[in-house]
């Protein structure tokens, strides 16, 4: 009797064959996870290392992962927190040789409001934090924007929103670190960047924060003498405001909470607005934001067990006005897609904290980028008259004071 005559034999038959089946799809499966996890385990130590920092924290996509926890095996003196054109302005390496404390870029791609907030949360169990670098373009915007958490794994956090601490969150970047797909993408790229800088490519080749612009090409930016702003009285508006001086701060209530907690816990606040290039910026004339900023601040440190700084970078100077006023053709300040480039973060950072500007710094900008407005005696009269620059022709002579002062050696 063969086993097609007896169904229990055969059923038996086929059940061995399924659990053999299993058996070796379970040995495949525990080998590929050993396999991958050794793979993103090594990798993470590559990226522990004082020499691969710029790279690590510089790399875009997957910063909401990994920041985290680099910053606490890290520990820094100095946290950069915002969204990508704060990523991109602060290279951890060349901004700590420069202020002579041990910098953490903790900003992140798209990075929103609340995001940003829990981020600082979670930095505050590190004893040897002094200070956080707030960039507050992630709060303000000049459109009208949903106010929505985005889905980034809270998990990995130190401790939940309402301040207590995460359960399992050692269990859970452990998972994170060495069986998650994104680590795997995240420790490919990390590995090909560092091939790359190590066969000898260029800073510009193999880090897109270190990319520049082309000045030269008209759909970047107008050439030196065109008009770049419009004609007074003409405020251009930001897609999605409903009038030309509207702005909406997105979330005021984390920036607020952010910056409470860190004042609770006795961490300096430098606080600024990106000097992003003129073309990219709206004219407010009136500077609403910065006022509005200016305010907030003001309110926040008469409670503040710290020092709270505020400078506005954003209004027309010489750096935002580069390739404007003067010919220019690879960007010394900006990448192609507008962002700062780590070159303008060592200026706005020797702004803050009071260091010498790199040695080839113009001496325009140096005289003109930026004040610590909550110290300064008219704050107000100068966000406004900075802002104004932005209308016509500058009081007829303004631009050519500048450009003059500019070509001089």
């Amino acid at each position: 009797m063969d086993e097609h005559s007896n169904p229990a034999r055969h059923d038996e038959h086929s059940l061995a064959l399924a659990r053999r089946f299993l058996g070796i799809f379970s040995v495949m499966v525990l080998l590929v996870a050993l396999v991958v996890s050794t793979v993103n385990l090594v990798a993470y130590r590559y990226m522990l290392r004082d020499a691969n920092q710029d790279i690590v924290q510089l790399l875009a996509g997957w910063g909401r992962m990994y920041k985290p926890i680099l910053y606490d095996e890290i520990r820094p003196n100095v946290a950069v927190f915002g969204a990508s054109w704060a990523r991109d302005g602060f290279d951890p390496i060349e901004t700590s040789r420069l202020i002579g404390r041990k910098l953490f870029n903790h900003a992140v791609s798209g990075g929103t409001a609340y995001e940003t907030r829990r981020f600082g949360d979670a930095a505050l169990d590190n004893p040897e934090l002094e200070a956080a670098i707030i960039n507050l373009d992630t709060f303000y915007r000049s459109e009208l924007v949903a106010r929505t958490r985005y889905g980034f794994d809270e998990s990995i956090l130190d401790v939940d929103p309402d301040g207590n601490p995460n359960s399992w969150v050692g269990l859970r970047r452990a998972y994170s670190l060495a069986l998650t797909g994104w680590a795997a993408g995240a420790n490919l790229k990390l590995i090909s960047t560092i091939r790359a800088r190590d066969g000898g490519a260029a800073r510009p080749d193999y880090l897109r924060a270190y990319e520049q612009a082309d000045h030269t090409r008209r759909s970047s930016v107008k050439l030196a003498g065109e008009r770049i702003f419009p004609e007074p009285g003409s405020v251009p508006r930001q897609p999605g405001a409903d009038s030309p001086d509207q702005f909406q701060i997105l979330e005021p209530t984390e920036l607020e909470m952010m910056i409470d907690r860190f004042c609770d816990g006795g961490i300096d606040i430098y606080a600024y607005f990106t000097p992003s290039h003129v073309r990219q910026q709206s004219c407010d004339p009136n500077a609403g934001e910065e006022l509005a900023a200016l305010e907030l601040l003001r309110s926040k440190q008469s409670s503040c067990s710290a020092k709270i700084s505020y400078f506005d970078f954003a209004y027309p100077n010489a750096v935002t006005l580069e390739g404007v006023l003067t010919p220019v053709t690879s960007s010394k300040y900006y990448r192609p897609d507008g962002h700062p480039r780590p070159t303008a973060g060592l200026l706005m950072v020797a702004r803050m904290f009071e260091r010498d500007f790199p040695p080839d710094t113009h001496a325009m900008l140096q005289q003109d980028f930026g004040v610590d407005l909550m110290s300064h005696p008219d704050a107000e009269g100068w966000l406004r008259e900075r802002a104004a620059r932005c209308e016509g022709d500058w009081g007829e002579n303004g631009f050519q004071a500048y450009r003059d002062a500019l070509t001089k050696p």
